[in-house]
């Protein structure tokens, strides 16, 4: 292959010289004395001189003055160890123009070979515009750095207050939720007080007076059922709300529901309606669900007019169901909807006056959807009506009737009693104690086998736990009230919670609630049995004005009650006194309950 013919030595000198001027940077060749000897147009115009002020000039003449003092002797040290390399590796290097202005540059050193002895040529760079950058860049660093760590220490300042904030609402929720005895004993009191006072025992009221005892009690309820929904709402917020979730019949629940619900309907002329699927199994807790429901419904009536409509839907939604609860009510408007599910907010541009409730109801209901893993939502125009929404998981398991029972073989010696629990220990007790006081007991363990039994023995009286397993107490309790064998004979029913309201619209003689005292349970089944004569009763209580109600309330059903305020007195009266009953507070203090 044959080479391209080489450029004699003139053309390759030409060719050189036009190389030198044409380069970017500027080129300096300079003596052992550290003069210039040579320079290119780039160093012409980097430091506005001449070539002619140029050649001949100490390099120094190049160099800020506050660098000079070190500069001699940072060349002498080079001269004697000649490399290529970088001249102030690692600094910020400056030169000065003619005008005495500085700017940035890079400086590249490197001996010549072949020439005079201690000739160097020097490659200047204009790195101005970079170091600028590099400044505003390092400035931003410097205020981001500067912003976050502000923001960090406004972080950390929020986060603390976020957690002194959760400290004292949860401090809060559990000084509430901790308060029910306080909260609610006080007003059952002025409750049983009106009460007696309305039914005139000892003597007849005027008509003002009447009046006055109404509005008492009245605003007493009120109250009271504020303090429930706020004692509910702080345990939940407190963290105290456990759900007992299992799988029941949606339809079954939902019914029981609309019974409490239609008297409110019907006081209003408001037609009640139900589309639900009654094949539906729902994998929740039936109490809090049946609470979710009553609240959307009692608001639904609240908030509808006479002679209006309610109703429930429920659709199958990927392994959820979705409720919904719509009326023909005042509406809500879209600026408010947003509130509604806040604690103690009403919709009040949108409400008419209406102001009954708490403003608790929505927000409980909300954080008991949500609870289950579900969520709640509403779609209404004022004057529309309103529809709200919520979903539940399902599945697809069925409930299945225990059908074994254990039996307690005994002699009938008093009224028969059919005491039905799923749990075998709480049935034998509860069998125990009714035996020693001269009743006769027969058990069931499941609702399905307690109809049976009912319709098989007569009993004069049914005691129900209603947390069965399989068919629920509440579906039992409706067979035994319907069925024509069994529709006669009264039912306690004991639930862990408050019942009361619903037990006694389904048909329930009394409702206990767990833990099951002795006294309570055997008041309430003399009571309800009618037994004839009068009881002596034991009132130990620390309560003054709750010892003189129970007293007063009694004493007009014509017992004999016997007062205590502690423990010790208690146990005095009963060493010189037989009793029939006892009504024991169990947050006695000094001698316990259990104690006594």
């Amino acid at each position: 292959m044959a080479h391209p013919p080489q450029p004699d030595g003139a053309t390759l000198a030409k060719r050189l010289s036009l190389l030198l001027e044409s380069l970017p940077d500027a080129i300096f060749e300079v003596d052992a004395g550290g003069r210039i000897v040579l320079a290119n147009t780039e160093a012409e115009r980097m430091f506005e001189r001449t070539r002619e002020e140029l050649l001949g000039l100490p390099v120094e003449a190049l160099i800020p003055e506050r660098f000079l003092r070190n500069h001699v002797s940072h060349r002498e040290r080079y001269g004697a160890h000649p490399v290529r390399r970088p001249m102030g590796a690692g600094l910020d290097l400056f030169a000065v123009r003619k005008d005495g202005s500085e700017f940035a540059v890079d400086i590249n050193l490197s001996p010549l070979e072949g020439v005079e002895a201690g000739r160097v040529l020097c490659v200047m760079r204009d790195v101005s515009p970079r170091r600028a950058a590099e400044e505003k860049i390092k400035v931003l660093n410097q205020n981001l750095e500067r912003r976050s760590s502000e923001l960090a220490a406004a972080n950390a300042e929020l986060s603390q207050q976020n957690r002194e904030v959760e400290r004292a609402n949860r401090l809060k929720s559990e000084f509430l939720a901790s308060m029910s005895h306080e909260l609610r004993t006080p007003l059952n009191t002025i409750l049983g007080f009106s009460e007696l006072l309305s039914e005139e025992r000892s003597g007849v009221l005027n008509d003002k007076q009447k009046r006055f005892v109404a509005h008492i009690q009245g605003d007493a309820n009120h109250l009271l059922e504020l303090i429930n929904d706020i004692l509910d709402l702080s345990k939940i917020e407190a963290g105290r709300l456990e759900l007992r979730l299992e799988p029941f019949a949606m339809a079954v629940a939902v019914a029981e529901v609309l019974t409490s619900i239609r008297p409110l309907a019907a006081a209003k002329t408001i037609a009640v309606d139900s589309d639900v699927d009654t094949n539906l199994m729902l994998q929740a807790d039936r109490l809090r669900f049946k609470e979710i429901l009553y609240n959307l419904l009692s608001n639904a009536i609240k908030f509808t007019p006479a002679g209006g409509r309610i109703w429930i839907e429920s659709t199958l939604e990927r392994g959820s169901v979705r409720f919904l609860v719509g009326d023909t009510g005042i509406g809500i408007a879209p600026a408010d909807q947003g509130e509604i599910f806040e604690s103690f907010r009403q919709a009040s541009a949108t409400t008419k006056g209406v102001r009954e409730g708490t403003g608790l109801g929505l927000a409980i209901t909300k954080r008991l959807v949500e609870h289950h893993g579900g969520k709640i939502w509403v779609e209404s125009e004022p004057g529309k009506g309103s529809r709200f929404f919520f979903t539940l998981p399902v599945t697809g398991a069925s409930a299945v009737d225990n059908e074994t029972e254990l039996g307690i073989e005994t002699a009938p010696t008093g009224p028969l009693l059919l005491i039905t629990s799923h749990l075998a220990v709480w049935r034998e007790k509860a069998a125990h104690l009714l035996e020693r006081e001269g009743f006769a007991t027969n058990i069931a363990a499941c609702g399905a086998y307690a109809f049976h039994k009912a319709k098989d023995l007569r009993p004069d009286l049914i005691l129900l736990d209603m947390d069965l397993a399989g068919k629920s107490g509440w579906e039992t309790l409706h067979d035994l009230r319907t069925a024509p064998e069994t529709a006669g004979i009264p039912v306690i029913i004991v639930s862990t919670s408050d019942e009361r309201k619903m037990g006694m619209a389904l048909g329930a003689a009394a409702c206990l609630t767990k833990p099951l005292a002795k006294e309570s349970l055997l008041s309430a089944v003399r009571k309800t049995l009618k037994s004839e004569g009068s009881l002596r009763v034991l009132i130990v209580d620390d309560d003054p004005e709750t010892r003189q109600l129970i007293g007063d309330t009694l004493g007009a059903e014509g017992h004999t009650p016997l007062m205590a305020g502690n423990g010790d007195e208690a146990l005095r009266i009963l060493e010189r006194l037989h009793v029939d009953a006892i009504v024991l507070d169990l947050l006695l203090p000094g001698r316990t309950a259990l104690n006594c």
